[in-house]
């Protein structure tokens, strides 16, 4: 009786184990267990075939380093670490790796769960653990296909098994609360989605959903599922329901993956979605159904919208900037050439804009800016198209001109939305603009071409006073071509030798004795022949040559008087006229009286003349430079007085010791009617500031005459002395000194 239980008991086992390995087989695991004491691994025979390796019918042992050896050089650390944390803190572990089979070669994904086992004493005994070939999951989670269909699967076998074998199998448990957990994570991270998620069976009937595509159509869980994507009104309209199902036909039959783009009215608007289409494969690689998500790219296509925009409009004003003009102007150009009509490209730029900016700040002058916008727009046509190029420069394109009358009443309501006063943050601002015109076809047949036309002939608007509009003529551009040829030869100039000085003497007014002289710069171009002061001056300034020009000439005009006051003993005072960009340099004063004392002359030898410009555009440099030059004893001479803006209240702040009265009020001196004339009063006035004045421009006996009579100090005109060389200036010396 005993040996026929024991037999039972033994076919029992069997049966178990039979049981046992069938269900590891249905589970994709094996377990194992490793004893610490006699340092052996067991396995079961599902361990045995999920890795690869031929299992002994008398034994169950799997060499520990051989096993080693199949694993991943990059999951070995992995794995010994592992195992020590697990010896060390008495815990359980959980990796996952990569392994090679012995049968196949085939490197397979491994899953493995172990925990530390103790006898009575507390002494570690064994570690058992489960390993899982989790290869196939990761494929499928990596390509997010058929996810939830297959963890359902998956968990419903563990769970079979479990059930059968849990009396068994701890091992088991463990590993369908695992699934289960990872289920629970799957279905949270797709519900908790903000992309809408979804699949459908063959005949596009939905089986499952998440959160997020329930709130897109609004309607319940349950109401969707079993129904397809055209019984629902919010994605129902024609257009976009052929899509879809054009799209999933094609997937089925394709099995890839297809992504289009759609938009959904929704009460908020209109929302634009990326869909991605896939089709859902069976474990024979047979299409079962399709999966799909809506990832919403609102935000996105907004964002698109808006770099659109700024890449074609300017940012401050929202007018098309010079990138959509060009475009514009070239479409303009192609239709007009069919249609044998005119264009007008009219170039602007706000007369005085950057003294304005420097003096109520930028803020002031954006809203300025602003508003210079809103008022060309007002005068423009529906269909043509006012620009902001850069800075304070627009341009307008006006299209379909018949008669030029028409386009110039549109430039004449430009000019007096200009006349009246801009009020900003309190401030009143008059402000004028200069206009230049180009037209298709005369003066050009490319956009670069109009506007570079009209840009030239709003400059030279500028340079004949301002508030004006001009029209291109191609005189103008031979100007400018001119203009760039001395500007390019400014550096030979300098380096051959090519700039000379000539000397005006200027004179005592009491005794009619020798002061000194004004240097007067000359260029004697190989290229462009005498080019006199006028011609090259402005040019230098606007490109800054000004600056090396200017200082050659400080160097060569100290060591001309030098010269001069040793040879004939005379205490002669040479004149230099300064600009703008010279003395905003840094260190200006310290230069100057660098050379004073490097040519070992008096610093009252030097006079330096300036423009009230000069104080107006760049005062407190200015002011601060000149102020160290004159305590220094170098002469200061405001030139020009009376063409600009100063008040004789002004010259207090200033640290000058002459005024030069300009040659036009000398003009004007009538001894027949001498109550019309202002130079006398405005000597006396000066001369009560303690200024010293000199008048330019004596070119007649009668202006000397009054001149001496009105007390000025001293004097400078064609009357007593051109310009003349150095040589010629010497002579001058010898006759009044030997």
């Amino acid at each position: 009786m005993e040996y026929s239980d024991g037999f039972e008991i033994q076919q029992n086992l069997i049966e178990n184990e039979k049981r046992w390995n069938i269900a590891q087989k249905i589970a994709h695991i094996g377990h194992w267990d490793y004893d610490l004491g006699t340092r052996q691994f067991w396995g079961s025979e599902g361990a045995f075939d999920l890795l690869g390796i031929k299992r002994d019918r008398d034994t169950s042992y799997i060499p520990f380093n051989y096993i080693i050896r199949q694993i991943s050089p990059c999951d070995r650390n992995k794995m010994k670490e592992m195992y020590r944390y697990l010896l060390e803190h008495n815990n359980h572990y959980d990796v996952e790796f990569q392994y090679q089979r012995e049968e196949d070669s085939e490197i397979r994904t491994m899953h493995s769960v172990a925990e530390l086992f103790w006898d009575v004493n507390g002494k570690p005994l064994k570690i058992i653990g489960v390993v899982q070939d989790i290869t196939e999951r990761i494929i499928y989670e990596n390509k997010l296909k058929n996810k939830n269909e297959e963890l359902n699967a998956l968990y419903e076998e563990i769970f079979a098994a479990d059930e059968e074998l849990k009396q068994q199998l701890d091992e088991t448990n463990k590993h369908k609360e695992w699934l289960a957990l990872s289920e629970t994570r799957y279905r949270t991270l797709v519900d908790n989605s903000s992309d809408c998620i979804y699949s459908c069976d063959l005949d596009g009937v939905f089986t499952a959903v998440n959160e997020a595509f329930c709130l897109l159509v609004n309607a319940r869980r349950e109401d969707i599922i079993g129904n397809k994507m055209k019984d629902f009104i919010i994605l129902s309209e024609g257009e976009r329901i052929d899509k879809w199902n054009n799209t999933v036909m094609h997937v089925l039959h394709k099995k890839k993956t297809l992504m289009y783009e759609s938009h959904v009215m929704t009460t908020e608007g209109i929302s634009y979605y990326n869909i991605t289409i896939s089709p859902i494969l069976d474990f024979k690689k047979e299409v079962i159904g399709i999966t799909g998500s809506n990832h919403d790219i609102t935000a996105i296509k907004l964002n698109e919208n808006k770099i659109k925009h700024l890449a074609y409009h300017d940012p401050l004003t929202d007018l098309p900037n010079r990138t959509l003009f060009f475009d514009r102007l070239k479409n303009a150009i192609d239709r007009s050439r069919r249609s044998k009509t005119k264009i007008a490209v009219l170039f602007f730029d706000m007369d005085n804009f950057k003294r304005i900016n420097d003096t109520l700040g930028h803020s002031i002058g954006d809203e300025l800016l602003v508003e210079t916008a809103k008022r060309i727009a007002a005068c423009m046509r529906e269909y043509d198209t006012v620009a902001r190029l850069s800075g304070d420069e627009f341009a307008v394109l006006l299209q379909n001109i018949e008669k030029v009358e028409d386009m110039l009443s549109i430039v004449q309501r430009i000019q007096q939305k200009f006349n009246v006063p801009f009020y900003l943050s309190e401030n009143t601002i008059d402000l004028t603009t200069s206009i230049g015109i180009a037209m298709y076809p005369e003066d050009g047949d490319t956009p670069e071409d109009l506007l570079k036309n009209a840009d030239t002939a709003m400059y030279k608007a500028k340079e004949q006073g301002r508030n004006k509009y001009l029209f291109f003529h191609f005189t103008m551009k031979e100007e400018i071509i001119r203009k760039i040829k001395i500007e390019k030869l400014f550096k030979k100039a300098i380096q051959h030798h090519e700039f000379v000085l000539h000397y005006q003497p200027q004179y005592v007014t009491k005794g009619k004795i020798l002061r000194g002289f004004e240097a007067l710069i000359r260029w004697n171009s190989p290229e462009l022949g005498f080019i006199g002061p006028d011609d090259f001056i402005s040019i230098a300034e606007e490109s800054g040559q000004i600056v090396i020009i200017g200082e050659w000439v400080i160097q060569e005009a100290c060591y001309m008087i030098k010269k001069m006051n040793e040879r004939y003993q005379t205490d002669l005072i040479i004149s230099i006229n300064i600009s703008l960009l010279q003395i905003r340099q840094k260190d200006f004063d310290q230069m100057v009286l660098g050379y004073i004392h490097d040519y070992q002359i008096q610093p009252h030898n030097i006079e330096l003349e300036v423009t009230e410009s000069l104080f107006i555009d760049n005062y407190d440099t200015a002011l601060h430079a000149l102020k160290n030059l004159k305590q220094a004893g170098v002469g200061i001479a405001l030139d020009d007085f009376g063409t600009g803006y100063s008040s004789l209240s002004y010259l207090k702040k200033l640290p000058i010791n002459l005024l030069k009265i300009d040659q036009a009020f000398v003009k004007e001196i009538d001894p027949i009617n001498p109550q019309n004339d202002l130079t006398e009063p405005i000597i006396s006035l000066v001369h009560k500031l303690g200024i010293e004045t000199m008048a330019e421009g004596v070119e007649t006996e009668e202006q000397l005459n009054y001149l001496i009579e009105a007390k000025c100090d001293y004097l400078q005109g064609f009357y007593l002395g051109r310009p003349v060389p150095e040589q010629e200036a010497e002579e001058f010396i010898k006759k009044l000194v030997l």
